[in-house]
């Protein structure tokens, strides 16, 4: 098989005339040996057809001549007449026997009988034994036998149509030998003579085909040396070669003139060059001011907003709070500010998907525990899932607290909006949460994290599975359970941003799980932040405790807003529309905090921290600045510029309370009106109270994520109902203005038997 691989390479890759060439003399050489062999093969068998018939010829003529030596038993006839073939030298003996298959007389070819001869030998012997066929009892007959190197004969002799005796002829094959080599020579010079012959014509011939394919090679052996595109070959016939050389003509003709416009076209290139280049750096040009105005009005859009935000739900809050409100401003006030937390959810939602198309979203890492964080979101959802009848589970493989390095916000997130549609849209069955780490890394290397979220929900239609991860995307599910759609295209860019990816497997009627995978890096934990304690109800400082705070904001509502919350606190408090006239206001008297704006006309909120670290180096007042900016970035810049905290518009109370607690290390305590009794829980049994499912449902959400807004407004829709609901409502209220979300959930678990 080898040496056959290697001779089909070495004639594939030999010269078109060897291949012609070879190919003629197999042909040929083919079709001789099949002549030879078919007259060397006719040779023969003519020859042992000859040899047969002659031999029985004369075995016929031996018989009849001994028919009268038989007739009268006189042997010796019978020797003379086979004496006559000594004429036939290739006869080596011959036999008569009698009627009885007795040896009667025989004839050997050198007059000497043969040692191993047996006188008692019988017809049956030869015939039989010889030949040893498999019925032994078969009557000899007139036959002819050819063995490897002899011929023998039986024949019959007849007298008056009886059988006298029976004549035995052996001849050698010599001549047949002799006449097969010499015919086998004879083929073989006739061969030789035939194959020098084709190979003379071949060589000859095969120029027919190789002359012009030659010819074409030294013109592309000559256009590819000298690069003359305008050579051409000399075409002889109208046959396959010559649509060769006509189509080998036509593309030099191509060539030629594409080579001409190109190099009309080269005389001109740097003109083009020169004007694309200025075209690109004026599309680069109008990219980048996109960019920058999309950057700018993304910005100024959040602050255009959120500031006014920041005035209706602060004043709210404020106006809250006051105890002489009749109970339809209260309601009133609970709906302006739900209304107002619910549109800015929605521009949150919206500045999230502008904030990441613009790669305004930097991740913000930090040291956590990985464990920790399923707890925290474990224990959200355990209770949203018992009410619900669900069955809950997390499968964390991770058994060992891990340290994580990465946004834990971010991470939060993406499992809150994975688990809150889970829990939203199933209605029967179990919501699962698992948690496996892919591979190990090494130290502080990452390592890949997989994130499964499964519901028994009604599932998502294969159709829909790579819509919904777009914005504003929704299912007749979704619309029917509320939502702007947001929530699944922000968690899939909040996973891109983290080098992570989701998918999705679902079937209508089983169920969906959504499998996050996500490179978190180990972390440290001793670095891990720490939680600072919660401030709730209404406070104030602590008794034998003064705070001075400079407000400085170009916007008055927003000043005013500031200055009646901390006053309400006990802080006094002097107020700046620029930061100019906060310089001089600190010149007169130092504060011990200032809360400043960020973006203000003349001197912004950067530069005026810059110039109180100018001034006041070793008195330096705590610096806080308030921004409605949404850029984490700018954020830190801002707080590397020199501000100790950074808050957020709209802010609310709580964010307030935790800066000057942290920064200012004071104290405050509850203040309780007068007026104020507070409601003992004991004191009233609502066991039995039976509420609206639905409502019901929406109160216990509520106040598992802390939405105190939201609550706000279903306590509304509670207290226009029976006497009991306006009573339980009115308990809620209570604890709600504690801020006391535990016990609106333990007020709510108390009435699940009667649900």
């Amino acid at each position: 098989m080898l040496a056959l691989n290697r001779l089909r390479h070495s004639f594939r890759n030999s010269s078109l005339r060897n291949k012609l060439t070879a190919i003629i003399m197999l042909t040929s050489a083919i079709v001789l040996l099949g002549a030879s062999l078919a007259f060397v093969s006719n040779e023969f068998f003519i020859f042992r057809r000859n040899v047969a018939l002659d031999l029985r010829a004369m075995a016929e003529l031996v018989g009849i001549n001994s028919t009268a030596g038989l007739l009268f038993q006189d042997a010796r006839i019978a020797r003379e007449n086979m004496s006559a073939l000594k004429a036939k030298p290739n006869i080596q003996c011959a036999h008569i026997f009698g009627k009885d298959g007795l040896l009667f007389a025989s004839y050997f070819r050198h007059e000497k009988v043969p040692a191993d001869f047996k006188p008692g030998l019988t017809v049956g012997d030869l015939y039989f034994i010889q030949r040893k066929p498999e019925v032994t009892g078969l009557a000899v007959s007139d036959q002819v036998f050819w063995e490897e190197n002899r011929v023998e004969v039986f024949q019959h002799i007849y007298f008056q149509k009886e059988i006298l005796g029976t004549v035995y002829i052996s001849a050698d094959l010599t001549e047949l030998h002799n006449r097969l080599t010499w015919a086998a020579g004879i083929t073989l010079a006739v061969m030789l003579l035939s194959m020098l012959l084709a190979f003379l014509l071949a060589s000859r011939l095969q120029r027919l085909v190789t002359a012009p394919v030659f010819h074409l090679l030294d013109i592309m052996r000559q256009v590819s040396t000298e690069k003359n595109y305008q050579v051409r070959a000399h075409k002889n016939s109208d046959d396959e070669l010559g649509t060769l050389i006509d189509g080998f003509n036509h593309m030099l003709g191509q060539i030629h003139d594409n080579n001409q416009e190109l190099k009309d076209y080269r005389q001109h290139l740097e003109e083009k060059v020169e004007q694309r280049t200025v075209e690109l750096a004026e599309a680069r040009d109008q990219a980048l001011a996109a960019s920058k105005a999309k950057s700018i009005f993304l910005a100024n859009m959040s602050h255009e907003i959120r500031t006014p935000m920041n005035a209706v739900l602060g004043y709210t809050q404020i106006l809250r709070r006051d105890t002489e409100l009749t109970a339809v401003q209260r309601n009133a006030l609970k709906t302006i500010e739900s209304s107002g937390n619910h549109l800015l959810g929605l521009i949150h939602d919206i500045l999230d998907i502008s904030k990441i198309e613009a790669g305004a979203v930097e991740l913000r890492l930090e040291h956590f525990c990985l464990s920790a964080l399923l707890e925290e979101i474990s224990a959200l959802f355990q209770l949203r899932c018992t009410q619900k009848k669900l069955h809950w589970q997390v499968q964390n493989q991770v058994a060992i607290p891990q340290p994580i390095y990465a946004d834990q916000g971010k991470l939060r997130q993406i499992l809150i909006n994975l688990l809150g549609n889970a829990v939203k849209f199933t209605d029967n069955g179990s919501v699962t949460l698992s948690v496996e780490r892919l591979t190990t890394p090494a130290d502080g290397a990452q390592a890949l994290y997989r994130f499964t979220v499964c519901d028994t929900g009604p599932g998502i239609a294969p159709a829909a599975q790579r819509s919904i991860f777009e914005p504003f995307q929704q299912e007749q599910a979704g619309l029917d359970k509320g939502g702007t759609g947001l929530g699944l295209a922000i968690t899939r860019r909040q996973i891109e941003l983290m080098q992570g990816r989701i998918n999705v497997h679902s079937e209508l009627g089983k169920g969906a799980c959504f499998a996050v995978e996500l490179p978190l890096q180990a972390g440290d934990s001793s670095q891990f932040p720490h939680a600072p304690a919660p401030i709730l109800g209404k406070m104030r400082l602590r008794a034998g405790q003064s705070l001075h705070a400079l407000v400085v904001d170009d916007i008055e509502e927003n000043r005013s807003l500031l200055a009646h919350l901390l006053g309400d606190l006990g802080i006094q408090v002097a107020l700046a529309d620029s930061g100019a006239a906060a310089l001089a206001m600190l010149r007169q008297q130092l504060p011990e905090v200032v809360f400043s704006d960020i973006r203000m006309p003349g001197m912004d909120g950067v530069e005026l921290i810059q110039a109180i670290q100018a001034q006041w180096v070793t008195a330096m007042p705590v610096c806080i600045a308030i921004s409605a900016s949404p850029l984490r970035q700018q954020n830190q810049e801002v707080l590397d510029a020199g501000y100790q905290a950074f808050i957020s518009k709209p802010f609310y109370f709580e964010a307030v309370y935790e800066a000057l607690r942290q920064h200012l290390q004071v104290e405050f305590e509850p203040v309780l009106a007068a007026d104020e009794q507070p409601v003992v829980a004991a004191e009233i049994d609502f066991t039995t109270l039976k509420l609206p499912p639905a409502l019901y449902q929406q109160l216990l959400e509520a106040a598992e994520f802390n939405e105190l807004t939201e609550l706000e407004q279903l306590l509304v829709q509670l207290r226009s109902g029976e006497p009991a609901w306006q009573q339980f409502a009115e308990h809620c209220q209570q604890r709600l203005d504690q801020y006391d979300s535990s016990g609106i959930i333990a007020l709510l678990e108390s009435l699940a038997d009667a649900q």
